[in-house]
């Protein structure tokens, strides 16, 4: 194909700087309006668009009034658009932008196991190892057992429909990273009772796996019932107790000391928290889950030309009281790393 030619239904990995391109179609989310300067009174559209190669936010223009409920409602759009260059180079604009249903092959749609799995799963093999206690040890035993269910959709389970770690597999990877950080810390200060927080650590957001049902041929990942009513830290909590119960000899207290854990992670009540941290452990939990899900969306910040043109690596960090935080070292040490 010559340099620039018009792309037919391209997929996001394929799209370079002065692209343009027709029929694109992809999956569809996160609409939302933002002022268009160059219009009085005007807004143009923002959203997410993926297939199985990745995620691009994309912007389109000509239609500054879609209501964003009908793209909210939507799954799926099929567009022709451009790739900018100069200052916005890199970022992606639609063109005759329309609804369509679900195509009958959603294999390009499909969502993918993103970073190293097998790296990810011996990390937090290689943690549950470290654990020394026997009464945590054979509880992480137990709910982790590689021959059943659960692992696999616990593996295979994204940690959030969006913001951080929100693919596949991104559950697995977001639990053995705060583990590894807490394990950092239990190190590093002093009288932590570590294996209460290792194994809090690779458990905190294990009620994930009820909150939230993922179809993997689509990429759509939607909140259950249960994740609506109770929400992944009260589910993660009984999936703990109920199997700490089935161990016998496992002590209560313990028990107690690693649920308070699960329902504490999240901080404080208006994040989400049953529970405000009320012990030392308790505490580091809450901030290397924290830490992990922020950084994590400080690196998603570094991917796309368009968006970093467009802002000198500046961006919104969603749920941070700084609100703006710059990723342009980040992606600088991420540029050199890739080249080495």
């Amino acid at each position: 194909m010559p340099p620039n030619a018009p792309r037919r239904a391209p997929f996001l990995s394929e799209l370079r700087d002065g692209d343009t391109f027709f029929d694109a179609t992809w999956r569809v989310s996160l609409p939302e309006h933002r002022p268009y300067k160059q219009r009085e009174n005007g807004f143009f559209v923002v959203c997410t668009v993926a297939d199985n190669t990745g995620s691009r936010e994309v912007r389109c223009f000509d239609k500054p009034a879609l209501e964003l409920a009908v793209l909210h409602g939507a799954t799926f759009i099929q567009c022709d658009g451009k790739v900018a260059t100069g200052h916005f180079r890199g970022q992606i604009s639609l063109e005759n932008l329309q609804i369509i249903p679900p195509p009958e092959d959603l294999s390009r749609f499909e969502m993918p196991m993103c970073g190293d799995f097998r790296a990810h799963q011996a990390r937090f093999n290689d943690l549950i190892r470290t654990v020394r206690d026997p009464h945590f040890r054979a509880l992480l035993k137990e709910i982790f057992r590689h021959d059943g269910e659960f692992w696999r959709r616990f593996s295979h389970t994204p940690a959030a429909t969006h913001n951080h770690h929100a693919y596949r597999g991104g559950l697995l990877e977001h639990s053995g990273e705060v583990a590894l950080l807490c394990e950092r810390l239990a190190g590093a200060l002093p009288h932590i009772d570590r294996d209460l927080l290792i194994s809090a650590a690779l458990l905190h957001d294990i009620g994930k796996i009820e909150e939230m049902e993922c179809d993997f041929s689509s990429g759509k990942i939607e909140y259950t019932h249960a994740g609506r009513l109770v929400g992944h830290i009260v589910l993660g909590s009984c999936i703990v107790a109920s199997a700490a119960e089935k161990i016998e000899g496992f002590p209560p207290r313990l028990k107690h000391e690693l649920m308070h854990l699960i329902l504490s992670h999240h901080g404080e009540p208006e994040y989400g928290a049953a529970k405000r941290p009320m012990c030392a452990e308790a505490l580091i939990l809450s901030q290397c889950d924290n830490l992990s899900a922020k950084v994590a969306q400080c690196a998603e910040k570094t991917e796309g030309e368009g968006d970093f043109a467009t802002t000198g690596g500046w961006h919104n960090l969603p749920f941070a009281p700084q609100k703006m935080v710059y990723v342009g070292k980040m992606r600088e040490l991420k540029a050199e790393t890739e080249a080495e």
